[in-house]
């Protein structure tokens, strides 16, 4: 697999149980699918992801904790030299053992979602009660078992003016990365979208937030975000992005499917069939999806092409065109 191909970031869906019912929760299940990886394909599935060398490796759901062997697959997962961070829900199966559990099996990363900096508006997002209250109970495990905490949002037209306020609850609860995602509709469930024009002013926010933040931020679904870096902040671009914003993703499901997003309903391959190298370096779709030629509208005129690109995932779930323009980018190619 050559170094141009390399996966960044890979997402491994390890299971869509949960026995929450998030309103954004898109792919979410009840229960575990009798498709899921088994424990063995769970293994060779690490195997895979240390094959293609990738900076960071993210576990993720549903809920992680609904898989008996979740701490055996973290164990393995750091023998076999990668360091996972782990994407948990504040369920009952979350508890203080449990992440003292996983430390013990060598977890330095956990990731809790926060959607609003009051109890009351991030639980309507959520439409569970108690879930704000829950989950920075589990940020007071993590911070006693050592865990480095990562925050997880989703952006909204309900919530995009309270980011500031998000910020400054976690530089309080002393998280090192805010992970930011913009919305792509999937799985039926009602989302509220901000508009592009919502979303500029969201990049405001997070560059503002930048000056005084102690921790990083990274954008997820949002590579336009890069545009506006350039067109408003940092002209040098190589290094902002390296640090701080997602790029080359490469995600798993949980019965094996790859492709570049969880949102994508479309696969690259299975690594049960094939190797995760050949799919990620040489799959049609993902070969495809990384040639800015094949852009189309404003995004295949737009001069930042090369380092955006926009949402593939949201392009198709709102316009039924895998390359069409991203409905949530207000640039207008030329104006920079």
């Amino acid at each position: 697999m050559s170094a141009s191909v390399r996966a960044r970031l890979v997402e491994w869906e390890v299971t869509r149980a949960c026995k929450l019912s998030c309103m954004h929760g898109a792919i979410s299940a009840p229960r575990r699918s009798p498709h899921e990886l088994s424990t063995y394909e769970a293994y060779k599935t690490i195997d895979q992801i240390v094959a293609i060398r990738p900076e960071e490796v993210t576990f993720t759901g549903g809920d992680p904790l609904e898989r008996p062997d979740i701490f055996e697959l973290v164990e393995y997962a750091r023998r076999r030299g990668l360091d996972p961070a782990l994407v948990v829900s504040p369920t009952p199966m979350l508890t203080g053992h449990a992440v003292g559990k996983l430390r013990r099996n060598g977890l330095n990363r956990i990731v809790l979602g926060i959607d609003s900096a009051t109890p009351a508006r991030h639980d309507a997002m959520r439409a569970i009660t108690g879930q704000f209250t829950a989950t920075l109970l589990a940020t007071r495990w993590a911070r006693s078992s050592d865990l480095a905490l990562e925050v997880n949002t989703l952006v909204t037209h309900k919530n995009f003016l309270d980011l500031m306020p998000i910020a400054n609850l976690i530089t309080e609860i002393g998280a090192k990365r805010w992970n930011v995602y913009f919305p792509v509709p999937a799985g039926g469930k009602h989302i509220e979208m901000p508009t592009a024009g919502e979303v500029e002013r969201t990049f405001a926010t997070l560059q503002e937030i930048r000056n005084f933040a102690r921790f990083s931020i990274r954008t997820f679904e949002a590579p336009h975000f890069r545009r506006h870096v350039l067109q408003n902040v940092h002209p040098a671009i190589d290094q902002f992005i390296a640090k701080d914003v997602a790029a080359e993703v490469v995600f798993i499901s949980h019965t094996g499917e790859v492709s570049v997003s969880p949102f994508l309903p479309m696969t690259a391959g299975n690594v049960r069939l094939q190797p995760l190298s050949f799919i990620a370096g040489q799959s049609d779709l993902i070969v495809a999806l990384r040639d800015p030629g094949n852009l189309k509208g404003k995004c295949g005129r737009c001069e930042y092409r090369q380092v955006c690109g926009g949402s593939r995932a949201r392009a198709f779930a709102m316009t039924g065109d895998l390359f069409s323009s991203d409905p949530l980018c207000s640039h207008q190619p030329g104006a920079a």
